[in-house]
């Protein structure tokens, strides 16, 4: 004779499961907020570990980190000239465009690039001793954000050379970093994550940057695209990153849907994340 399962015990058996699968994900994500606050909390650590790769790579050169600034000044010098001519623009209008454009882009594919390998590279530091790991993804972002501040300048010098406008747009420059520093935390650990487990993943990164570099209006402005092809700025996530950054340089205002575009990919797709760090921060040590 076929016994027939009870329909409230079915139901009460699926509602334990599910709050034990809600739990789980809450503990996860508990374990991935303490374990970017402990990193967080370790500044001294990330911060002599950014400092000391910049003061290794121009040890015993006679400029030192002045080097950043000058060959960065270099390309977007001749790179601005010569897009000026081949689109028709003004040089007064475009370099400063293409100058701005091209110091926000360094920076952002800078950290992605550097993300990949980060675990990696700090291996022998998390071996040794028990350590965050996101100490490293902490070290990428400060290295790089030092770098940005040293290219800074020159933004200041294409601002008052080519009489760009200082307005009160500039102060978008503050929650756009807040925004920008929050999706690079998340990005970089689990790019780093994922380029620690499978080694493959940092050379797809590298190549797709490559791609991305030249379908993202850095070289050019959004309006010489015909409206067909508009969906290469509005779906492009670099892009509007890139315009948050750099629309505030020049005195240009940024529009709200790419406001609530960036905010949407800080905060939820930091949600997103926070349950697959925790559960896989443990096993990274392991990949190394």
């Amino acid at each position: 004779m076929l016994h027939r399962d009870n329909p409230i015990r079915v139901a009460n058996g699926q509602r334990t499961s599910d709050r034990g699968a809600v739990s789980s994900v809450v503990c996860m994500s508990v374990a991935a907020i303490e374990e970017l606050l402990g990193g967080l909390r370790n500044w001294r650590v990330w911060h002599l570990l950014g400092t000391l790769e910049l003061r290794h790579r121009y040890a015993r050169s006679k400029l030192g980190q002045a080097w950043l600034m000058l060959s960065t000044a270099v390309m977007i010098g001749a790179l601005g000239s010569i897009w000026s001519i081949l689109w028709q623009q003004p040089i007064r209008e475009l370099l400063p465009f293409i100058g701005v454009g091209l110091i926000m882009w360094t920076y952002l594919a800078q950290v992605l690039n550097d993300s990949t390998s980060a675990f990696i590279t700090h291996s022998h530091l998390y071996r040794n001793q028990k350590m965050n790991l996101s100490v490293s993804i902490y070290s990428v972002i400060y290295k790089n954000s030092l770098i940005l501040a040293h290219n800074l300048v020159i933004v200041a010098v294409l601002i008052v050379g080519f009489g760009v406008p200082i307005n009160w747009y500039l102060l978008q420059v503050i929650p756009a970093f807040l925004l920008t520093w929050v999706t690079m935390l998340w990005v970089g650990y689990v790019t780093g994550m994922l380029c620690a487990r499978y080694r493959d993943v940092i050379q797809i990164v590298t190549t797709w940057l490559t791609v991305l570099f030249f379908i993202t209006p850095v070289m050019w402005k959004p309006d010489f695209l015909p409206p067909s092809y508009r969906f290469l700025v509005d779906f492009n996530p670099l892009a509007q990153y890139l315009e948050v950054l750099r629309n505030p340089f020049l005195g240009l205002p940024v529009s709200l849907g790419t406001w609530c575009f960036i905010t949407l990919v800080a905060f939820g797709g930091g949600l997103l994340a926070l349950p697959v760090i925790g559960r896989y921060q443990r096993r990274i040590i392991f990949w190394m």
